[in-house]
């Protein structure tokens, strides 16, 4: 997957449909608080735009040839002339999500909303970026607004059901990934999040075929290991487990994860030898290790007595 893959499935639609136009005329606006990155002035020698419309088509190419920075200056040109346009707002609140510009995504958002209060991605994007910030309430508020208005929105019902799953609400949370999943059926991402939506009721069989198929799309997706590595240790499966876990960790990083997964189980024996494997991978991981094996002693010495 490409970097620019999360925020683009966001806004390829709206790069296919255009956006709305409206009379060229100056608003006496300034929207620059809504950018971050590169230093204006780079931008400096671009051509003047003659209207809104110029600016939003220079801003879709620029972000065509991953110029996001770019993208966005030529939005914000825009909307000193149309400040009305929902979807441009809208444009850049997804590109500084991606960013990780939470503040900048969140005004981009709402002056989106205010501008058109159902539209779909700003909804979507709202409630995303709340949800990152743990204020649940509200981001599941947002992202059930989003799938009423459009009910393709596979990003925001992937986000009710990890927020469904939170609170313990399994059987709704599958539910939301199985939308998602019609949608949008070869995404790697759905398929580990319902396959850990099956580990958290014990449904390990229904978790590994949801995994694998996670990693027959995407080989490399790092989540999806580490959560085979976890099931495959719960269930005592300890080779598969070290093998999943080797993907995307080093030797003496997986025992030890191994080792607080079986501490977690009660198993404090298996805990404590994978604990002293990890020692011995890695000279470096003496301390850490040392300091797992001396609680996970305590706990044995404490259900001995």
């Amino acid at each position: 997957m490409t970097k620019l893959a999360g925020v683009g499935v966001l806004i390829a639609t709206l790069f296919l449909a255009g956006c709305a136009s409206s009379p060229a005329v100056k608003s006496g606006n300034s929207y620059k608080q809504l950018y971050e990155g590169t230093s204006e002035l780079t931008f400096s020698t671009l051509m003047p735009v003659e209207s809104a419309e110029e600016a939003i088509a220079r801003g879709d190419a620029a972000y065509r040839r991953g110029k996001v920075d770019e993208a966005v200056f030529e939005y914000i040109r825009s909307l000193e002339l149309d400040p009305d346009n929902a979807d441009t707002f809208y444009k850049i609140g997804a590109i500084n999500l991606h960013k990780e510009a939470l503040g900048k995504a969140a005004s981009a958002f709402r002056l989106a909303l205010e501008k058109d209060a159902v539209h779909p991605g700003a909804l979507e994007g709202l409630g995303l970026m709340l949800m990152k910030q743990r204020e649940y309430g509200q981001a599941r508020t947002m992202l059930g607004k989003a799938v009423e208005t459009d009910s393709n929105r596979w990003q925001a019902l992937n986000g009710l059901g990890i927020m469904a799953d939170l609170r313990g609400d399994f059987a709704a949370a599958r539910s939301h990934y199985d939308r998602a999943l019609v949608i949008s059926p070869r995404n790697a991402k759905l398929h580990n999040n319902l396959g850990y939506s099956y580990y958290l009721i014990g449904h390990w069989s229904r978790a590994e075929n949801q995994y694998q198929a996670a990693l027959n799309l995407e080989p490399g997706h790092e989540r999806t290991w580490r959560n085979l590595g976890q099931l495959y240790t719960r269930l005592q499966r300890y080779d598969e487990a070290l093998e999943a876990l080797a993907k995307v960790m080093d030797e003496a990083d997986a025992w030890n994860a191994m080792g607080y997964i079986r501490m977690a189980e009660g198993d404090y024996p298996q805990a404590e030898t994978f604990f002293q494997k990890a020692a011995k991978a890695s000279p470096s991981y003496h301390v850490t290790s040392n300091e797992n094996l001396a609680q996970v002693r305590r706990l044995i010495a404490r259900d001995g007595d």
